[in-house]
């Protein structure tokens, strides 16, 4: 893979840290007396959910090539980073969604590297084993040489119909990279209702991580496609990189950005533009519900750790529309 020089087309990544965990903040403020957003808390021992992400993200791109996105007031962002020293850190005015949480990061990328393969990905997920999943990011920054027109995403098997996560049914095949098949996107289901995240959970479906790569003009013909009112405020900032006018214009356009959600508004309006690649031997979680931490927490055997009561009371509280199944929560780490 392109890596080595100063020539254009090398391989970038965003770390999506600007949410504010809102569904977690109960748990977190009985827990820890404060609220701070969900991924800057240490669950697994003395790393945040942000440390693990950073961490791994530095194994696939060189510090300068790692931007981090933040949310204003995000303080324990600053301490959490310490001396890794990434690339750039960015600073949200105003939390827009997930679309603007990417395309801010792009905007810079783009003019620094228009040739550049991104891979993007959130800062509150879980993922074991890690250097695993190394391999699987891999697979995706390969899959974008080969398809360079697609924005290849990392999918995991479900193990129940969880219907508050996002789901891609796969079509044929595109490409074959060893024993990874490279598929097209048949369906893409943001956030399905209970019953059709039942069927699609039953046909074999997977759930889209939000682990996704493709080169930086992919993206951005993309968005201006789908979203060319946000589009047109990102292009304004373009011209404005390494100005005086940059920090003013910066605020000026989010004064006036739409809240757009990258999978609701952008990847399921146009399933066709992705590629799937379901990830092998990899524990995957999104950890912005009380009960995915819960499960994963008793499944590593940490039954006993403090944060567990508030999360019991929080999954308690939960109506049963909303809970997830938890009987699979006792297999052991062999089954995967």
């Amino acid at each position: 893979m392109r890596e080595a020089g100063d020539h254009l087309g090398r391989r970038w990544s965003i770390i999506l840290a600007g949410g504010d965990g809102v569904r977690m903040r109960p748990v977190v403020t009985r827990w820890l007396g404060r609220t701070i957003p969900n991924h800057y808390c240490r669950y697994l021992r003395t790393r945040s959910l942000f440390q693990h992400t950073l961490d791994r993200m530095l194994c696939v791109t060189s510090p300068a090539r790692t931007l981090v996105v933040v949310g204003r007031g995000h303080q324990d962002a600053w301490a959490q980073i310490g001396r890794l020293n990434p690339g750039m850190v960015l600073v949200q005015p105003r939390n827009a969604g997930t679309a603007a949480g990417v395309f801010l990061p792009l905007t810079y990328i783009r003019a620094r590297d228009p040739e550049a393969t991104v891979v993007i990905t959130s800062a509150n997920q879980f993922v074991y084993p890690e250097d695993r999943f190394l391999g699987e990011i891999l697979y995706a920054v390969r899959a974008v040489e080969k398809l360079p027109a697609k924005v290849v995403g990392l999918a995991a098997r479900a193990d129940g119909p969880d219907s508050e996560y996002d789901w891609i049914k796969a079509d044929h095949e595109l490409i074959r990279l060893g024993l990874r098949s490279i598929r097209a996107v048949h369906t893409f289901l943001h956030r399905p209702e209970p019953q059709l995240a039942r069927l699609a959970y039953a046909s074999g479906a997977l759930w889209q991580t939000g682990i996704m790569a493709a080169q930086v003009e992919t993206w951005w013909n993309q968005g201006r496609s789908i979203l060319p009112e946000m589009m047109k405020l990102f292009e304004r900032l373009s011209e404005a990189i390494n100005t005086p006018k940059e920090p003013q214009v910066l605020r000026e356009i989010y004064e006036r950005m739409p809240v757009r959600s990258l999978s609701r508004d952008l990847l399921a309006a146009a399933p066709g533009a992705t590629a799937v690649m379901e990830m092998q031997g990899i524990w995957w979680s999104d950890w912005s519900h009380p009960e995915r931490i819960m499960r994963t927490l008793m499944r590593l055997g940490r039954d006993a750790d403090s944060v567990m009561p508030h999360l019991r009371t929080a999954v308690a509280a939960l109506p049963p529309a909303q809970t997830l199944d938890i009987a699979m929560a006792h297999r052991s780490m062999d089954d995967w």
